[in-house]
């Protein structure tokens, strides 16, 4: 492999979603954005809930939208462990606008009604969010 490139590697607990040559991986941590590029120092980090855009050989980019895992880089070699990740192309749009709007339900019923979950409802409409928002972008 090229020392100006970096070979890339997604995976979830259920399948391989990713693997190819890059030039950079751009995503979110828990503590916020981070990039990735070809002779980083070995390092490795948790994953948050956002995008995650890879920049592949010539002009290409790929987008998912990640949520929880870890991130490593160690000589090039990028290794991505997420709990959940769907390529952009891959959401299912209209089950993400169930999910928020069901979320927003919940919210607006939760002040009243003490059996629901606010902090469980918040992050299944920023869930939902993210992945609208990251699906639009195929737009």
């Amino acid at each position: 492999m090229a020392e100006d490139k970096l070979n890339i590697k997604v995976v979830t607990p259920t399948r391989k979603i990713y693997e190819a040559e890059g030039v950079s991986v751009i995503g979110t941590s828990v503590e916020g954005q981070f990039e990735l590029l070809p002779n980083h120092d070995p390092w490795m980090i948790a994953l948050g809930m956002g995008e995650l855009k890879i920049s592949g050989a010539g002009d290409e980019k790929t987008m998912f939208f990640a949520n929880g895992g870890f991130c490593q880089i160690d000589d090039n070699n990028v290794v991505i462990l997420a709990e959940v990740c769907e390529r952009c192309d891959e959401i299912d749009v209209e089950r993400a606008e169930e999910a928020k709007h069901r979320a927003e339900e919940r919210l607006a019923k939760g002040n009243s009604d003490e059996t629901i979950d606010l902090l469980r409802a918040e992050a299944s409409l920023k869930r939902a969010l993210f992945r609208l928002d990251i699906a639009d972008t195929l737009k």
